[in-house]
């Protein structure tokens, strides 16, 4: 069926929903975002700046009906609403949505929390579960909650704060096997040794054919800089399920550690699946060997399967290294498209400032970074 649309004029600057990382330039577009991401638009369909950008656009009028919208009680009204503020979705297309709205906000406030933060730990940007885990928390101390916490956590880098709650989930669920691997990780990795091995028994005993208890002894091996010790755990993991490519990765880190760069090349490649995290991790490989050509070949063999903005920043990075400072700009400014918030973004976009001897840029880029994550930090403590 033919749609009349509202966006008659060519229009430049996008709005970018922050959630799902799409950028949308017409008011058609955003509809149809909501329509299919609702879940994820939940914080910004209605928000100031949405407002201000559909007012900007070229829509005064629609800009106005959403400031009375998002004044409506109850989420399944105010989204009903915009997606029926023009003739641009049918009676029945309205009807499903309608449908999985009223079932979605009859759950429970914590099981919508939990569903949000999940999708941004699937997305692999952990740093924007977290908060979202933590106000689940305030209606609901369980398990589920209490675990995907402390993933989020592992997955940013901070051990410690992941093993609280990865303790607390075990406590409430001790008989869940995922937690208690989960917990065995944060556990090495914050180097409670004395904890990791007293679990690592505990999952013998109720898994003992699972290759993730050999895989941790290796960690542990690693941690202790017995690098054939760790090899020979690791190995032995990787033949008890040669389809889990992360046993091969730590091997190769373990090489790279060794810098016995050729025996991590050849440990990769007995990686099957060639995709995004193969094609990263030999550009990491070729990086560390200092052949930054090759780890600029890989990294753009990862982005043609995934372009997605860390792995742009990723590629800026190896231009910068090898002092290609066009490309490397070229490539920061793709990333700064596709997410402008992410940390390793903007880093990387202050250090190229920085190469390019744009001492101010330089210098308000950094200052982007540290509010940040003095923002961040305020957030989560």
């Amino acid at each position: 069926m033919l749609k009349l649309t509202v966006s008659q004029s060519e229009n430049n600057r996008p709005f970018l929903f922050k959630a799902t990382g799409i950028n949308v330039y017409s008011f058609e577009e955003v509809l149809y975002h909501v329509y299919h991401y609702w879940r994820e638009s939940v914080e910004e369909f209605l928000s100031d700046e949405m407002i201000f950008w559909v007012g900007e656009i070229g829509h005064p009028y629609l800009s106005s009906r959403m400031k009375e919208l998002a004044k409506k009680d109850g989420f399944t009204n105010r989204v009903l609403g915009f997606l029926s503020l023009i003739d641009y979705f049918s009676k029945p297309e309205l009807e499903i949505v309608k449908t999985s709205l009223e079932k979605w906000e009859k759950r429970r406030d914590w099981e919508k929390l939990k569903e949000r933060a999940d999708y941004f730990t699937n997305k692999n940007e952990p740093a924007k579960a977290l908060p979202l885990y933590k106000n689940a928390l305030q209606y609901d101390d369980n398990a589920k909650i209490l675990n995907n916490l402390g993933v989020a956590y592992l997955k940013i880098g901070v051990p410690k704060e992941a093993l609280m709650y990865l303790k607390k989930a075990l406590r409430k669920d001790p008989k869940n096997s995922a937690i208690l691997f989960h917990t065995i990780e944060a556990s090495i990795l914050s180097e409670d040794f004395v904890t990791a091995e007293k679990l690592i028994k505990k999952a013998t005993n109720v898994d003992p054919e699972n290759p993730d208890i050999l895989f941790f002894k290796g960690l542990i091996s690693l941690a202790a800089k017995d690098y054939n010790e760790a090899l020979k755990h690791l190995n032995n993991a990787a033949l008890k399920d040669d389809t889990i490519s992360f046993y091969i990765y730590k091997i190769v880190d373990v090489y790279l550690t060794m810098r016995q760069y050729d025996k991590a090349l050849t440990a990769l490649e007995r990686v099957k699946e060639r995709n995004e995290t193969f094609y990263v991790k030999e550009a990491e490989l070729y990086a560390a060997w200092n052949d930054i050509p090759r780890a600029i070949v890989s990294i753009n063999k990862a982005i043609a399967i995934s372009p997605e903005a860390v792995l742009y920043a990723k590629l800026a990075s190896y231009y910068r290294q090898d002092y290609n400072p066009r490309f490397a700009e070229a490539a920061i400014s793709k990333a700064l498209k596709l997410d402008p918030t992410l940390d390793i973004v903007r880093l990387e976009n202050a250090r190229i400032k920085k190469g390019l001897g744009r001492t101010r840029e330089y210098q308000a880029a950094l200052t982007e970074v540290l509010h940040s994550f003095k923002e961040r930090y305020r957030a989560n403590y």
